[in-house]
């Protein structure tokens, strides 16, 4: 489920959150995961999340229509914040405030799309105030 959010609700809900997962396909159409750390930049054309991947990673990525970042829960009972969006490989030397990239890895920009705060039902919940059967919730200045 994916919800269309304003970028700045986008941006300070991040910013709970001290890590993510990756999620991107092969070319034989298995996922791939890694774990890292974003960054958000703006370039003066739209805000955007940064992040250091391998080779590999930036391929899947920008060989897609759609990745997806995943911020786990900081709690057991916690929200996990899902973000969809489409990347590129950040050609050229890092923008201010951004460390080098090191030798064998490339620069993604990850440009969100929509995202949703979800967590599993608890037994006996009916459905959200989105209609999801599990307890999701639009990300926006009240859930901020």
């Amino acid at each position: 489920m994916s919800i269309p959010v304003e970028l700045p609700d986008l941006q300070a809900k991040t910013g709970e959150y001290t890590w993510a997962f990756l999620l991107t396909v092969r070319p034989d159409a298995t996922p791939h995961l890694v774990s890292l750390s974003t960054l958000w930049h703006d370039d003066g054309a739209e805000p955007a999340l940064l992040m250091s991947v391998s080779a590999g990673t930036a391929r899947n990525a920008t060989a897609g229509s759609v990745v997806t970042l995943c911020y786990p829960p900081l709690d057991h009972d916690g929200y996990s914040l899902i973000v969809d969006g489409t990347a590129s490989v950040h050609d050229g030397d890092p923008p201010a405030g951004v460390d080098p990239i090191p030798e064998g890895k490339a620069l993604l920009r990850f440009a969100p799309t929509g995202a949703v705060l979800h967590r599993s039902a608890a037994p006996g919940f009916a459905n959200s105030a989105t209609g999801c059967a599990n307890d999701c919730l639009p990300v926006d200045a009240s859930t901020t």
